[in-house]
């Protein structure tokens, strides 16, 4: 049988406090004492902790027809601060989210990547340069994750695969000694999948698709991420979806990167909002790419679903291009190629589409902290 001190019993009841407030902002202290079965004198204590550290704040009183008015109270979301950056070959988006992971800062840098000093030095100052402009305490930042086009190691510190950046064995350290806050690298999938847990919490099980210039994904099951024995679970990109196909920059041929991701539709010659702004304007050797993607995409779709039976959820840059139409060929050639008649209503569109890279890479911080709220006091 567990047994817990008074140590313990006070550290749950602030967590629980905290929690609470977190999810009902505006509420009394009596509606906390009575929601979490905690005496008054024991959340007044707790709440003058909180209030004395920043974290939660007054908000007012609440309406009353008798007696004194109770005061509300909410977090203060800004309390703390949490970074995510999406590195790409040749530009760094650098956002900020508060506890609530919402957006509160958003710069893009033009950066050409090198796996160098030289590069994370000055990938060092333009971080700097973002805190100072929003005027944010380095003792305010929880962390900084750093969303990469690979597979990093269980705790962030290095890159286990990086061929696109040509960065396996890049430690984290390049980067994280210039800061006092904890720094990991993230695969920029499992950032992605992270940030449509968090917009969609209700998801248990699904197959997660990152349709961006690269292609990326995960499984989810439970509502967790599955990353496998050695991290390279959901890495569908290296699924061969064309025997003896167009080569990937993996050093193999035919992989569904090379057919499902943004890459495939641009070349080597223009950007995705060039791509679909010519798609639109009738640009016919555009729209024959898009419409050979789009079954491309509903091939890898149709195995996935016949491995893992659950939703299939498209999220990355491209979803945001998606039509009603695009959506409906989509369910249409996958419905096609099943062997059963499946309610393709399975595939659905995520709702995190833009910023998930920057957004997944900054919210792991912001979990962490949640969960350890109370031993910090």
């Amino acid at each position: 049988m567990d047994t817990f001190s008074l140590s313990d019993i006070k550290k749950k009841n602030l967590s629980d406090i905290y929690h609470y407030i977190y999810q009902n902002p505006g509420c009394s202290k009596q509606t906390m004492a009575n929601a979490l079965t905690i005496s008054l004198p024991t959340v007044s204590q707790h709440l003058a902790t909180l209030l004395n550290e920043n974290l939660i704040e007054k908000s007012g009183q609440l309406m009353s027809t008798v007696g004194r008015r109770a005061i509300a109270y909410q977090i203060i979301p800004t309390a703390r601060i949490s970074v995510g950056i999406e590195i790409l070959a040749r530009n760094v988006y650098v956002t900020a989210l508060n506890l609530y992971g919402k957006k509160e800062a958003k710069e893009k840098y033009k950066l050409n990547f090198s796996p160098d000093q030289v590069y994370f030095g000055e990938l060092q100052r333009i971080v700097k340069e973002f805190l100072q402009k929003y005027k944010y305490n380095e003792d305010q930042i929880l962390g900084i994750g750093l969303g990469m086009q690979g597979l990093a190691s269980p705790d962030g510190s290095q890159m286990t695969y990086g061929k696109i950046l040509d960065c396996t064995g890049l430690s984290i350290h390049m980067f994280s000694d210039y800061f006092s806050v904890p720094c990991k690298f993230i695969h920029d999938a499992e950032c992605a999948s992270t940030s449509e847990l968090w917009e969609n919490p209700e998801i248990k099980d699904a197959i997660y698709l990152s349709l961006g210039q690269h292609l990326g994904g995960a499984i989810i099951i439970n509502g967790e991420l599955q990353n496998g024995l050695t991290g390279k679970s959901g890495t569908f990109e290296h699924m061969t979806l064309i025997p003896d196909g167009i080569d990937c920059y993996c050093g193999k041929r035919g992989c569904a990167e090379c057919y499902c991701s943004g890459n495939y539709l641009i070349g080597t010659d223009m950007e995705l909002d060039e791509f679909f702004a010519r798609k639109e304007q009738g640009d016919l050797v555009c729209q024959k790419r898009w419409e050979d993607y789009l079954q491309y995409l509903s091939i890898l779709i149709n195995n996935l679903h016949m491995v893992i039976e659950s939703a299939v959820i498209l999220g990355g840059n491209i979803t945001s291009y998606f039509t009603e139409g695009d959506i409906y060929a989509i369910r249409g050639n996958v419905s096609k190629r099943s062997t059963f008649q499946d309610d393709v209503s399975y595939i659905i569109q995520g709702k995190c589409r833009n910023d998930a890279v920057s957004i997944g890479a900054a919210l792991p911080f912001i979990k962490d902290f949640l969960k350890e709220i109370a031993m910090q006091n």
